[in-house]
C-alpha cells in the first residue's frame, strides 16, 4: 500500500488532470460547433458580423486585452484615435477582452456568425481560430512591400498550411536576462552569462551560496499553455520534444534529462516552483533574481519601480542572451501579439489598413515600444524611433534571441495535452517520485490525450 503522503500526491496531480481535461473539453467542444458553424455560414453564402457601415462611416470591430489592461489601455486608445484622425471615414470599435478569455470569446463569436473584423491573439490562440476555418488568409492583402518590411522569422510565424494568416505587431521572444551585479558579485563573469545548462546549474551554486535569499533562476512552470511556451524551447535544447504530431515522446532520455534539471532548480533552492514568469519581474527590479527567462517585458517593470533609474543604468545591470543549451542549438519561443482577420468581414480593405497601422507604421511602433515594452516586428525602425531601439538590450533581442525561435507544436494537440505535459513538470519539480516513473506515465497519459 502506497504511503499516505503518496496516496496525496497521487490524488491531487489526478484532480489536476481532471480538471485540465473538462477545461480542454469545453474548448473543444466549442471548437467543434465553431467549424460546423463556418462551414454552415460557408455553404449558405455568408453569415456576417456587426460591422459595416455607421452614420456613413465604415465601423472596423476590434477585439483585444490591450484595451482591457491597464498599463496598455490608455496607449490603445490614443492609437486607435490617431488612426480615426487619419482615416475619417473609418470608425474603430474596440471590444475589450481579457487574454484569457479571449479565446474562449471569440469561439463563442464565431459560433453565432458575429466574430469581429480584426483581432488580437497570441500563441496557439491563433491555431486554435484558425481551425474553425474562419480567418481570413492575407497573402493577397498583403503587398510585397508589406512582407518585406516584417523580420521574415516573424512573418514566418504567422503562416499556418502555407498561408499567411496572421501578421506580427508586438514580438517578444523568450530570452535570459541576466543580472551583471549578481554575477560579479558570485566570483562570475558578466561578460559570458551561461551557454549550456551545466553552466547555468554552476553559476546557481556559485550565487546562492554568496546570496541564498537570492532567487537564482525565474522560470515559469504553472500549469498553462504560457508555462509549456516557455518550457518547450528549453526542453528542445536537451534534444526532447514531449511530443510531435499524434505521438508522445516523453519517456526518453532527452525528456528525463529536463525533468532531472528542472528537479534541481527546486531542490537546489534556485528557483520557486508554479509561478508565473511576471511573479519574478518585481524581485528582479531590486536584484533579488540573478537569471529570468521572460520576453522583453523586464526593463519596463524594472525601471517602473525604481523610477530614477536611467536606460545606462539598466544596462549595466542587465544583458540578455539566448537560452542555454545542452546541444549546441539554441532555441526560443515567441510571446508575440499577432493580427488576425475574421473572413466575414464585410469591411477587409478598411481592415487590413487597420492592421498595418497597428504593425507598421511609426505611431503602432511607438505604441509597441512605449505601452507594450516589446521589440518592434520591421527590418529597419523609422529614423525617428532609430535612436530608441539602438541599445543593448533590443539588439541582443534582434541580432541574437529572435533567430532561434521556433514555433512550439501549436494546434489542436497542444490545446489537449498542454496540461498534462505541465502536470508532469510540476510532478517533477515538486514530487519525490523518481523521474523514472513518471515519464512513463505521463508518455501515457500523453498518447491518450492525443488520440
Amino acid at each position: 500500500m502506497a504511503p499516505p503522503e503518496a496516496e496525496s500526491r497521487f490524488n491531487t496531480r489526478r484532480v489536476h488532470r481532471l480538471a485540465g481535461r473538462r477545461r480542454r473539453h469545453r474548448t473543444f467542444t466549442l471548437l467543434v460547433g465553431a467549424i460546423a458553424v463556418s462551414l454552415v455560414a460557408a455553404a449558405c453564402g455568408g453569415g456576417g458580423s456587426d460591422s459595416g457601415t455607421e452614420n456613413g462611416k465604415t465601423v472596423i470591430r476590434f477585439a483585444n486585452w490591450a484595451d482591457a489592461e491597464p498599463n496598455t489601455q490608455p496607449g490603445i486608445r490614443a492609437l486607435i484615435q490617431k488612426f480615426e484622425a487619419l482615416h475619417p471615414d473609418i470608425t474603430v470599435k474596440s471590444e475589450p477582452v481579457s487574454y484569457s478569455d479571449i479565446e474562449h470569446q471569440l469561439i463563442l463569436q464565431v459560433q453565432s456568425g458575429n466574430a469581429p473584423d480584426v483581432a488580437e491573439l497570441q500563441g496557439n490562440y491563433t491555431f486554435t481560430l484558425a481551425e474553425t476555418g474562419t480567418l481570413q488568409p492575407l497573402d493577397d492583402l498583403a503587398t510585397d512591400q508589406f512582407k518585406q518590411s516584417i523580420i521574415p522569422n516573424e512573418l514566418k510565424l504567422g503562416e499556418i498550411d502555407g498561408k499567411l494568416v496572421a501578421i506580427p505587431w508586438t514580438v517578444g521572444p523568450f530570452a535570459l536576462w541576466y543580472n551583471k551585479k549578481l554575477m560579479k558579485q558570485a566570483g562570475l563573469d558578466p561578460a559570458k552569462p551561461p551557454q549550456t545548462w551545466q553552466d547555468m546549474l554552476t553559476a546557481l551554486q556559485a550565487i546562492h551560496a554568496k546570496s541564498p535569499k537570492v532567487i537564482g533562476l525565474g522560470i515559469d512552470s504553472t500549469n498553462r499553455t504560457y508555462g509549456l511556451d516557455l518550457n518547450w524551447p528549453i526542453m528542445k535544447s536537451f534534444g526532447a520534444e514531449p511530443f510531435k504530431g499524434n505521438q508522445a515522446s516523453v519517456d526518453t532520455p532527452e525528456m528525463k534529462a529536463y525533468l532531472n534539471f528542472m528537479r534541481d532548480l527546486t531542490a537546489k533552492g534556485y528557483t520557486q516552483a508554479n509561478q508565473k514568469g511576471g511573479f519574478f519581474r518585481q524581485p528582479a527590479a531590486s536584484d533579488q533574481v540573478a537569471f529570468t527567462i521572460d520576453g522583453p517585458y523586464v526593463k519596463g517593470v524594472v525601471q517602473s519601480v525604481n523610477k530614477s533609474m536611467t536606460d545606462d543604468q539598466f544596462y549595466e545591470t542587465w544583458g540578455v542572451a539566448p537560452l542555454p543549451s545542452n546541444t549546441g542549438q539554441h532555441f526560443s519561443a515567441p510571446t508575440d501579439h499577432q493580427l488576425v482577420m475574421f473572413g466575414n468581414s464585410k469591411n477587409q480593405k478598411a481592415a487590413w489598413e487597420f492592421m498595418q497601422f497597428l504593425s507598421t507604421s511609426k505611431d503602432g511602433l511607438q505604441y509597441t515600444i512605449k505601452s507594450e515594452n516589446s521589440v518592434l516586428p520591421v527590418t529597419n525602425a523609422p529614423a525617428e524611433l532609430a535612436k530608441e531601439v539602438d541599445n543593448p538590450i533590443a539588439n541582443a533581442f534582434r541580432d541574437d534571441v529572435i533567430p532561434t525561435v521556433i514555433r512550439p507544436e501549436w494546434g489542436a494537440g497542444y490545446a489537449k495535452v498542454y496540461s498534462d505535459i505541465m502536470a508532469g513538470v510540476q510532478a517533477a519539480m515538486t514530487s519525490k517520485d523518481p523521474i523514472g516513473s513518471i515519464t512513463p506515465q505521463l508518455q501515457s497519459t500523453v498518447q491518450s490525450g492525443l488520440g
